[in-house]
């Protein structure tokens, strides 16, 4: 397990090299078990199709009475249960656990230019978190794909034009 720290966020990761010669990687932010175990699904398909890695992003929020390097709950035992949670899907992927006081702040600091972001989500006719959060990568410049239950709700075109 490495760590690795800047200004404003605290990284955690299980894989000690995070360049295994995958050309692409795939992103999967956490929002609820569930949910994230149909991106996780839907990530290994379109990884395997683009020889791509997975990895899953869990933005970890650490209150302000404590430092940032020191979470309430120690590393190890968030990675083993996000872990658990990979493994129930069946799929090879890493995990990046992202200490942080604010999710926007992580992801702006942990993604790279255009990275490839699913997200877990249900379909409602109101604006949901993990829509708004959508909207939000997409307008730092990031591919993103709503995954819902029945279907992929937003960005699948644009990965079949881009991708073909």
């Amino acid at each position: 397990m490495n760590a690795a720290s800047s200004p404003g966020r605290f990284r955690f990761s299980d894989r000690e090299d995070s360049s295994d010669g995958a050309r692409f990687e795939v992103l999967v932010l956490f929002t609820t078990v569930p949910e994230t175990l149909l991106a996780l699904r839907r990530a290994a398909g379109l990884a395997s199709q683009l020889k791509a890695r997975i990895e899953l992003i869990v933005p970890e929020i650490v209150p302000y009475p404590l430092p940032i390097d020191r979470p309430p709950v120690v590393p190890p035992f968030l990675i083993n249960r996000y872990r658990t949670i990979v493994q129930q899907a069946g799929i090879d992927a890493g995990i990046r656990v992202c200490f942080c006081r604010e999710p926007h702040a992580a992801l702006a600091a942990t993604l790279k230019p255009g990275s490839l972001t699913m997200i877990g989500s249900r379909t409602r006719w109101w604006l949901t978190r993990e829509t708004r959060v959508a909207r939000w990568l997409e307008a730092q410049g990031h591919r993103v794909v709503l995954v819902d239950g029945r279907r992929c709700t937003r960005g699948l075109r644009l990965l079949h034009s881009l991708y073909r």
